[in-house]
C-alpha cells in the first residue's frame, strides 16, 4: 500500500470532492476562492495533487519548488480518513519522493488567545512527530502570522525571501512581500 500523488485535473473522478475538501480545510485568509481554484485546475496545475492510497482517494496536496526546497502550501486529508494514519503516510511518501530536498511548510503561529489554539497545538505536534522542526522564522503575511517548519535541513531568511519572490514573481511579488521574522535559533541547529 503506497501513496500516489496524482496531478489534479478537471477529469479526475474526485475533482469536486477535492475542491470541497479544500474549501472545508482552508477557511483562513490563505483560502483561495473556489472559482479561482477551479480556473487554475482547468488543465491541471503543476504541484496540485490528489492523494490516493491504491484507488482510495484520501486527500490533497499542493506544493511548489524553488531550487532544492519543496514548499507545501496546502495539505489536507479527507474527513473520512483523518486520525487513521494517512497524514503520516503522506509525509513518509513525501520524504521518499523528495529525499534530496528540504521540505518546508507554514502553520498558524501558536498564540494562546487564538480561537483554535488547541487545534494549532495538535497540528504542530503532528508535524513534529513526523520529523518537522521549527525553522526559527515567522512569516508575517498581511492578515496572519505563520510559523515555518522544515524537514531535511535548515532554511535561511534570505532563502525564504527568495522563495516567496520566485513564487509570486513580477507585479504580485512586488506587491505581496511577506515579512520574515527571526524568532530564535531553529531546532535544526
Amino acid at each position: 500500500m503506497s501513496i500516489k500523488f496524482t496531478p489534479l485535473s478537471k477529469s479526475d473522478a474526485n475533482f469536486a470532492e477535492v475542491i470541497e475538501l479544500y474549501k472545508e480545510a482552508f477557511t483562513t485568509v490563505r483560502h483561495v476562492p473556489s472559482w479561482m481554484l477551479k480556473f487554475m485546475m482547468r488543465k491541471g496545475k503543476p504541484g496540485f495533487s490528489v492523494l490516493y492510497e491504491n484507488n482510495l482517494w484520501i486527500g490533497l496536496l499542493y506544493i511548489t519548488t524553488y531550487k532544492d526546497i519543496v514548499f507545501v502550501h496546502f495539505f489536507a486529508i479527507s474527513a473520512a480518513y483523518r486520525s487513521k494514519g494517512y497524514g503520516s503516510k503522506v509525509i513518509d511518501a513525501m520524504k521518499e519522493k523528495f529525499a534530496e530536498n528540504r521540505i518546508v511548510l507554514n502553520i498558524e503561529e501558536l498564540t494562546q488567545d487564538s480561537a483554535n489554539y488547541q487545534q494549532r497545538v495538535k497540528r504542530k505536534a503532528f508535524y513534529q512527530k513526523n520529523g518537522f522542526l521549527a525553522s526559527g522564522y515567522i512569516v508575517k503575511e498581511p492578515e496572519e502570522r505563520l510559523e515555518m517548519l522544515t524537514l531535511n535541513g535548515n532554511i535561511s531568511q534570505e532563502e525564504i525571501q527568495a522563495m516567496y519572490k520566485h513564487l509570486f514573481g513580477g507585479v504580485l511579488g512586488f506587491l505581496y512581500r511577506p515579512k520574515v521574522i527571526k524568532t530564535c535559533s531553529s531546532e535544526n541547529e
